[in-house]
Parts: structure tokens; C-alpha cells; sequence
């Protein structure tokens, strides 16, 4: 074998090193991107749907909850007045 030969070799072997780096590199950085979007997608999608929902007319499912979990300021019972409730058949003790 002459030194051509292995001169040929030996690129061969570091570009295949090379190429096989900036595959791996394309791959981590795509999905990367995928699991950014999808973040977003998980956080700002179900706000969406209820903001379309109310502009439509509609009821989003946050309304029909009872007032226990509104703050005073909007109608709901004040947090002194509503405490845990006790198991069932426990008595309540005031």
C-alpha cells in the first residue's frame, strides 16, 4: 500500500467521523426545537381554546366550578369561611 493509499484511507475515515458529528448535531438541535414548540404548545394551547371559547359566547369548564376556589374579590366565599371538609360521616366542629 503506498502513502496515497493511505492518505485516501484516512480522509475517508475522518469524513465519515465528520459527517457522522454534524448528522448527531442536526438531530439534537431538531429536536431541540421540537420539544421547544411543543412546551409552548402544552402551555398556551389550552389558555387558547378557552379565550376562543369565551369570545365565542361559550362556557369555559373554569366557570363552572363552585365560588370556593374564586378569591373574595369575585364573589367567592373568604377562606376563614370555608375550611376542609371533614370524611364522609365525620361530624363538623365548629
Amino acid at each position: 500500500m503506498n502513502n496515497f493509499q493511505r492518505l485516501e484511507e484516512e480522509q475517508a475515515r475522518q469524513y465519515d467521523a465528520v459527517k457522522r458529528q454534524q448528522v448527531q448535531n442536526n438531530l439534537e438541535h431538531t429536536f431541540g426545537l421540537f420539544k421547544f414548540i411543543g412546551q409552548i404548545v402544552d402551555v398556551y394551547l389550552p389558555a387558547m381554546i378557552g379565550v376562543l371559547i369565551s369570545a365565542a359566547g361559550g362556557n369555559s369548564p373554569d366557570s363552572r366550578k363552585t365560588g370556593i376556589n374564586r378569591p373574595p374579590s369575585e364573589g367567592g366565599d373568604h377562606p376563614g369561611r370555608v375550611g376542609p371538609h371533614p370524611p364522609d360521616g365525620d361530624p363538623v366542629r365548629r
